[in-house]
């Protein structure tokens, strides 16, 4: 199987790094929820008055369907991480059941279908980009990331991100798989401090320019 390789989305328009630069927009993703931060950062989010991008996991959708219809009431986007954090891209059948668990559980939470989809550690292939896309889905990986994954402190974080952005970034955060008050902490920041720069803030799919 051949990798994805960076630029790529430029032949291939299921794929995509980053968005269009030259629009003034940037992107803010988070994987691996729903989980215990996840209503702290819509919170930050709510206040803030921005709107983001949440890849889920099929697996932590049953008993927070709630989140995730709140996330659609507030303009955020909800996407597909694939259901367990271990699709298998040599597998294509595991690999197409995952996208399909968890694009139902979605849908019967919010009845919205998911529109995007961000591979597991961001492990692109041309076969998943294929079943993603089957399933109607754009792949999506992203161009700044500030490894929240590491905890670093909110100032670090938000440095990260401002060292990184530019015109039509994706930015990929986490408000699930582990500790993520720091993400927290840091999102009012981000969000005052790329809003100085003149970016505005929109879900991954309007940054695209995807038709609804």
């Amino acid at each position: 199987m051949r990798a994805m390789r960076p630029g790529s989305w430029r032949r291939r328009p299921s794929y995509h790094r980053h968005g269009p630069r030259g629009r003034g927009l940037v992107a803010l993703t988070f994987d691996d929820g729903p989980g215990p931060h996840t209503e702290a950062v819509l919170d930050a989010l709510d206040v803030a008055g921005a709107r983001a991008t949440f890849f889920v996991l099929g697996s932590r959708v049953p008993g927070r369907e709630g989140t995730l219809r709140r996330m659609v009431s507030a303009g955020h986007e909800v996407a597909n991480h694939s259901f367990d954090h271990c699709i298998r891209p040599r597998r294509p059948l595991d690999a197409r059941r995952q996208l399909a668990a968890t694009n139902a559980l979605v849908h019967g939470a919010t009845g919205v279908a998911p529109r995007l989809f961000r591979p597991p550690l961001g492990t692109v292939s041309a076969l998943l980009v294929r079943l993603a896309r089957q399933a109607g889905m754009t792949t999506v990986r992203w161009d700044v990331d500030p490894r929240d994954w590491e905890l670093p402190a909110p100032d670090v974080l938000r440095r990260r991100v401002l060292e990184g952005a530019r015109d039509g970034s994706i930015v990929v955060l986490h408000d699930g798989g582990g500790p993520r008050a720091a993400t927290v902490a840091a999102v009012p920041g981000i969000v005052t401090l790329l809003r100085e720069r003149g970016y505005r803030l929109v879900p991954a799919s309007e940054l695209l320019g995807l038709r609804c």
